[in-house]
């Protein structure tokens, strides 16, 4: 546990100057974006908008969390002048790996709402006193939403933390390019397979939309309760299977690494 914790420590201290940036730059925008929203609330003589930070958070946790996901492994597995250190460690693999997994997986959603919270504490009294803009401090909890949202991010993160590991540069736009293929790949299977199933079914003669025609009130209500069921099971492969398969996959991509940097 102790060296865990001075793992996590590490991975701190070393991103804390690029950290602290990026914090500066979501408080300067929200303060920037707030503030150029109730000065056209108030010339305008509209309302003052008070989901601000509910539509931005989004966008730094979703966008922003797989950015810095996909950096995380970019010197310490890849870099030529720190990649040995990195292996050098008095850690195990595991640990290296959890380390770091669990800043971009845990900690950045809580430390993003947290610093969120603290720019609309000090934003909102300035704009209320300057713009009469009411008080709207954020909290993401109020919104049922924020739950998908954070489910959204655990498992696309975990694609974008293998995919850090998996490449060795431009880790962000080749994940993106890299789900982008094998979307469109088990797109073009799906539809094979619906394809091969109407021909089955009513014959390959007859195009498969014409085929809806075709249906009967009992098969469709046979066909909604076998959808029902396979919507269970592929959520539970959507939020479950593939995020864990992702992430023991890149955890072997490191000792995979870290073997033959060690040879």
């Amino acid at each position: 546990m102790n060296r865990f914790q001075a793992l996590l420590k590490r991975e701190v201290k070393t991103s804390q100057k690029d950290l602290f940036t990026y914090a500066l730059v979501i408080v300067l925008v929200l303060f920037g974006f707030e503030t150029l929203q109730s000065l056209i609330a108030r010339y305008t003589r509209s309302s003052f908008p008070l989901e601000v930070y509910s539509e931005m958070f989004p966008s730094f946790l979703l966008l922003g969390g797989f950015i810095i996901t996909s950096l995380m492994f970019t010197e310490d597995m890849f870099g030529k002048n720190t990649q040995h250190d990195w292996l050098m460690l008095p850690a195990t693999n595991l640990e290296k790996f959890a380390s770091k997994a669990v800043l971009v997986t845990i900690a950045y959603p809580i430390a993003l709402t947290l610093l969120f919270f603290l720019t609309s504490l000090v934003t909102e009294p300035i704009q209320l006193l300057f713009f009469g803009n009411p008080m709207a401090l954020f909290n993401p909890f109020r919104d049922a939403d924020i739950w998908m949202l954070l489910a959204q991010y655990w498992v696309w993160n975990s694609v974008f933390l293998l995919g850090a590991t998996y490449f060795h540069k431009v880790h962000f736009i080749k994940t993106v390019l890299a789900i982008g293929v094998i979307g469109l790949a088990l797109s073009g299977l799906a539809l094979l397979f619906a394809r091969i199933l109407f021909a089955i079914r009513f014959g390959s003669q007859v195009q498969m939309f014409d085929a809806f025609s075709y249906l009967d009130a009992r098969y469709v209500e046979q066909t909604l309760t076998s959808l029902k069921i396979y919507l269970i099971i592929g959520r539970i492969l959507y939020y479950a299977v593939l995020p864990v398969f992702c992430l023991i996959t890149a955890y072997f991509r490191v000792e995979e690494v870290q073997a033959t940097d060690a040879v």
